[in-house]
């Protein structure tokens, strides 16, 4: 079943916040199972350079700030980019793009899901964003991806 809303494909956000990104591999399922994650990951940089685009590194900094967004949609069971420009100015990025997700059974159908989706397309292409997080909680799932 698809389950995107287009009212909320597209987030960006700028903010001039400094910080220091970490490096590690941080988005899991809430039963220890990365591979969601990290399938949806390979598709996308797969899919960016099938286009022309560089592939974007996985940052746990921002993986963690992805589940933590997913986790709270779970909680209130809406899709939402409530508190973007919060995680935003947490990423120590200046800008950054965020797709969310619901009710795919697998990462390669959320991945066409958000392909087939102008909006969510674009956030997947932007050639200004250089890292990206994913985070799963339950059946949510975020996208973050940061200049």
């Amino acid at each position: 079943m698809l389950a995107w809303i287009p009212t909320v494909a597209l987030a960006i956000a700028a903010a001039n916040f400094g910080g220091t990104p970490r490096n590690a591999y941080a988005a899991t399922k809430p039963d220890g199972d990365g591979y969601y994650a990290e399938r949806l990951g390979e598709l996308v940089n797969q899919y960016r350079e099938q286009r022309g685009a560089r592939p974007l590194g996985v940052e746990g900094a921002l993986s963690a700030l992805a589940r933590e967004h997913s986790v709270a949609m779970a909680k209130t069971g809406r899709l939402s980019h409530d508190e973007f420009p919060l995680r935003v100015r947490r990423s120590g990025y200046r800008m950054c793009v965020e797709n969310v997700g619901w009710n795919y059974r697998t990462s390669d159908a959320q991945f066409d899901g958000w392909r087939r989706s102008p909006e969510h397309n674009r956030n997947l292409l932007d050639a200004r964003v250089t890292r990206m997080g994913i985070g799963v909680a339950s059946d949510y799932v975020t996208f973050i991806a940061c200049q």
